[in-house]
């Protein structure tokens, strides 16, 4: 079984970033689904792979990866919970 990672950063100014890693953490842990958090500050290698896996050089944190599949950020986390499509969303399905 693949494992689901969150790209996030535990370096930043921004308290958007911050709120919505949070709330990223909190839905997955409020559902007991298990993930690893990747902290894409401790190394500037982690932070391109969240890019290339997101196919956006642009990228900023969370991002959402289930082995090699990209799921998507925040913004389609959110969309996928109102919709009650978490588990298709996350590729668990």
């Amino acid at each position: 079984m693949s494992t689901l990672k969150v790209y996030s950063t535990s370096v930043t100014g921004s308290r958007e970033i911050k709120s919505q890693q949070s709330e990223v953490t909190r839905i997955l842990d409020g559902k007991n689904i298990k993930y690893e958090l990747v902290d894409i500050s401790q190394d500037n290698a982690l932070r391109e792979e969240m890019r290339v896996k997101a196919g956006n050089p642009k990228a900023i944190p969370p991002q959402i990866v289930n082995g090699d599949h990209y799921c998507g950020d925040y913004e389609l986390f959110v969309e996928a919970v109102e919709q009650n499509t978490l588990q298709e969303f996350l590729k668990l399905a």
